[in-house]
């Protein structure tokens, strides 16, 4: 399955479920990375989770999202703003035009690209003083987020890591931002009642599709460690928030 439809299926889990970032995080983006004026272009921008904090705090954004789905999701959600793009198209070939963008950011995203591409997309459409931001909310790993770990390694699909979009995008940062980069990292606790918390895990890519005997037994077992963890229905997922800026080589 190309990485533009992975999603499909679980659109909906995905905007119902998917948290948005650490708030010092998007400060740091709004005194840092962003002035007055300036124009966003969301990079698989999904449902719209980072794209919302632009848009409704007046910003021209383009949200780029090549999943149709998703896509439609963020429409709904950011259609009412005058300043809302959508744009549907892959990071590699947004058909943004060249020099038009002061700040690029991919949110959850970056791992999913074609990085030499992106980078040379990035280049294009930036304005000479233009950035780029990546972000990630990142597990910490404690006991319960070891043995979620087994369990995804037992029932998901091409599971890695809880971790891996970071893994991946802090192997490639360094190329990316060869020139220099900035790191940030922010302690960002997930909150979440049990119910919530096993919508965002089947919303993950490797997490068994629905209808199959994995999905059943998946889904049941993660409930049931849930219970073993957790006395209370809201729990407490450890989580920081990391972010990446620069100017791509």
């Amino acid at each position: 399955m190309a990485n533009e439809e992975l999603f499909s299926e679980r659109a909906d889990l995905y905007a119902k479920s998917r948290p948005s970032y650490a708030q010092k995080s998007i400060d740091y983006i709004f005194e840092r990375l962003l002035t007055d004026g300036g124009i966003v272009a969301d990079i698989g921008s999904g449902t719209g989770i980072l794209s919302k904090e632009f848009v409704s705090r007046g910003f021209e954004t383009y949200c780029v999202e090549p999943n149709e789905k998703m896509r439609s999701t963020a429409e709904k959600l950011l259609g009412k703003y005058q300043n809302f793009h959508s744009v549907p198209a892959p990071a590699e070939d947004t058909g943004l035009k060249s020099g038009s963008i002061s700040l690029v950011t991919a949110a959850s995203a970056f791992h999913w690209f074609d990085t030499e591409r992106f980078r040379i997309e990035c280049n294009r459409i930036l304005t000479r003083s233009g950035c780029v931001c990546l972000m990630n909310n990142v597990r910490v790993y404690d006991d319960f987020t070891v043995k979620q770990h087994e369990l995804c390694r037992e029932y998901g699909v091409g599971f890695t890591s809880l971790t891996h979009g970071y893994d991946m995008m802090k192997e490639t940062v360094p190329n990316f931002f060869a020139n220099g980069y900035v790191e940030e990292m922010f302690d960002f606790p997930l909150l979440y009642t049990k119910e919530d918390f096993v919508a965002r895990s089947l919303s993950s890519s490797y997490a068994p599709h629905p209808g199959t005997r994995e999905f059943d037994i998946y889904t049941a077992k993660l409930k049931d460690m849930l219970d073993e963890f957790f006395t209370d229905d809201t729990i407490t997922i450890k989580n920081m928030t990391v972010l990446y800026a620069g100017r791509p080589a």
